[in-house]
């Protein structure tokens, strides 16, 4: 659905400073063409719930910190807007053990995984270490051994919140490792979907030099969906493997994926938020 000229939706956007500089600008470029855009800013968010006061007619959240989804919730509460996505939808998909349990319990195939002491033994020859709260917006920075002909990585962000001093869990979350030729990535947009393969990141740390635009995978748009609709989730990347007999694993989901990889993505999320406000 497209708009001529500035409407009279009034959008709200609720973000971190890494999401605001890396991710936003464009976004907030063409929202502003279109609608009135309040920004609330984590950084320098004071959240007075007595004092707090808001008209917006929908929010857009693009941050994971606890400020925020705090201010999600609150909202939720004592609003009655759309809020893309909802505190349900961040709250599992920044949680990789929670999600994987949920994702599975709704039928969608994931790697098998595991969530145990860090001094434990590791549950399969063949694995990926990952932090268990992707909050951060730093990217993926894996240790790479091959022991036996097996491969084991560990991501550093794992490594830091388990023996780092922010957080200690004393954790790790074990994702048994698939083999795949590609790296399937769906990026969701209410209920359009959009396809993408590149080479995994194991193989070319610079992923978007081989990404490239592919035709849907029936597969994948029918576990897509059912995801977006188990964590709530409007707005949203899914990245999937497929292992050397044909399987499709659902490996990770983004509460605030990068849509500028996308022609014409932030433009569309625009679109799609005040068509939300509309209805």
């Amino acid at each position: 659905m497209k708009y001529d000229g500035m409407s009279n939706i009034k959008i709200g956007v609720i973000a971190d400073r890494g999401h605001l500089e890396k991710k936003l600008v464009e976004f907030l470029n063409y929202a502003r063409s279109k609608a009135e855009v309040s920004l609330y800013l984590e950084e320098t968010l004071v959240f007075d719930p007595e004092a707090f006061q808001s008209d917006e007619d929908v929010f857009l959240v693009k941050g994971k910190g606890d400020l925020i989804l705090n201010l999600v919730k609150y909202l939720e509460e004592t609003r009655s807007v759309p809020i893309i996505n909802s505190f349900k939808g961040n709250f599992f998909a920044i949680n990789r053990f929670l999600n994987s349990v949920y994702l599975q319990k709704a039928g969608i195939s994931v790697p098998e995984f595991s969530l145990i002491p860090v001094d434990a033994p590791a549950p399969f020859r063949e694995y990926i270490i990952k932090n268990i709260i992707d909050k951060r917006i730093y990217s993926f920075n894996p240790r790479i051994e091959e022991k036996n002909g097996n491969m084991q990585v560990i991501d550093e962000r794992a490594w830091k919140e388990a023996y780092g001093d922010e957080q200690n869990y004393r954790y790790f979350f074990y994702q048994k490792f698939i083999k795949s030729q590609w790296e399937y990535k769906v990026y969701g947009i209410g209920e359009e979907l959009f396809f993408y393969k590149q080479i995994p990141v194991l193989i070319n740390p610079n992923k978007m030099e081989s990404r490239e635009k592919i035709n849907k995978i029936p597969e994948l748009s029918e576990s897509s969906y059912k995801a977006m609709e188990a964590l709530d989730l409007k707005l949203t990347s899914i990245d999937y493997l497929r292992d050397e007999e044909g399987n499709f694993y659902l490996t990770d989901i983004n509460c605030t994926p990068n849509f500028n990889y996308i022609k014409r993505g932030p433009q569309m999320v625009v679109d799609y938020l005040i068509e939300q406000a509309r209805n």
